[in-house]
């Protein structure tokens, strides 16, 4: 694994890359408050066959975040994020996304079709806060909010605790990824992603569903989903049967039983398999197309 910094209009960009450069490069968008870390298990997976490259997301990890909250709209989200990818890459390149990183990708795909091999998506970009016609924008604003501000502890070992709970596995790299999340102080922890961040970014999520975007996404998407909790299931097959009716180009799904919203963290041998198996069969695909005998 090797960090890396770049700039951006001015401010820095952090991130970290695995494996050979000459390999088709694959670009890694996290969650929302999570940072380029969360993929690092997945990486060492695909490093050999691919160039594996994870971003901090603005406002994120160690990247800086915006200034105003119109700039996390994906308009400028992609504007921000082709800038990045033009650097690090001269050719398409494959998406893998989590949650909010799952939407950025569609979007980006849908403006930039030229750049992108392949989408896949880790629990997210089939179901979207706007979903609910009950949720208004300031109730879902205000309880960000209070998300944000109740994640406050004492000590780095408590967030530890909160998240080994939540995943339901340790392991180093997980250690690694939950520091960088983290704001610690000799007797206080919070995270890194601020308040305004984590509202500008919800509110551009629920005022700009990627659904409308999807008649525009023509690469091949593999969508990975979560299955727990079980009550929640209607929902995510209706997602994801939109998902599949509205795309314009192929689509997979798979369930990953007994997974949550963080199912590359709960099930890795399993997600990580299917994310590489897809991804090899997908580049040799390309690769048929571009060079046929």
């Amino acid at each position: 694994m090797e960090k890396f910094n770049i700039m951006v209009y001015g401010e820095k960009v952090h991130g970290v890359k695995w494996g050979d450069k000459t390999n088709p490069n694959v670009l890694c968008l996290h969650g929302l408050t999570n940072n380029a870390l969360g993929f690092n298990e997945m990486a060492e997976n695909l490093k050999e066959d691919f160039h594996v490259i994870s971003i901090d997301l603005p406002g994120h990890g160690n990247t800086t975040g915006f200034k105003d909250e119109q700039s996390y709209f994906f308009d400028s989200m992609c504007t921000w994020l082709h800038t990045i990818i033009s650097s690090v890459s001269n050719s398409p390149l494959y998406i893998i996304g989590h949650s909010w990183g799952a939407a950025i990708a569609l979007h980006y795909c849908s403006r930039y079709p030229q750049m992108v091999n392949g989408i896949v998506m880790l629990d997210g970009g089939y179901v979207q806060p706007s979903d609910d016609p009950s949720t208004k924008l300031e109730e879902l604003l205000e309880g960000m909010s209070e998300w944000v501000n109740e994640n406050q502890f004492r000590s780095i070992k408590e967030y530890e605790d909160k998240k080994r709970e939540e995943i339901g596995r340790w392991s180093s790299e997980i250690e690694q990824m939950v520091h960088a999340d983290m704001c610690i102080e000799s007797n206080h922890v919070s995270m890194k992603a601020s308040e305004d961040t984590v509202r500008a970014i919800m509110k551009a999520l629920y005022l700009q569903p990627f659904r409308e975007v999807l008649r525009d996404v023509d690469a091949p998407v593999y969508l990975l989903r979560a299955t727990q909790p079980p009550e929640a299931e209607a929902i995510r097959n209706e997602g994801a049967d939109l998902l599949r009716a509205k795309l314009k180009g192929d689509c997979r799904i798979s369930p990953i039983p007994e997974t949550g919203h963080v199912l590359h963290w709960q099930k890795p041998v399993e997600v990580n398999q299917e994310v590489k198996s897809w991804l090899i069969a997908q580049n040799s695909h390309q690769l048929n197309v571009h060079n046929p005998r």
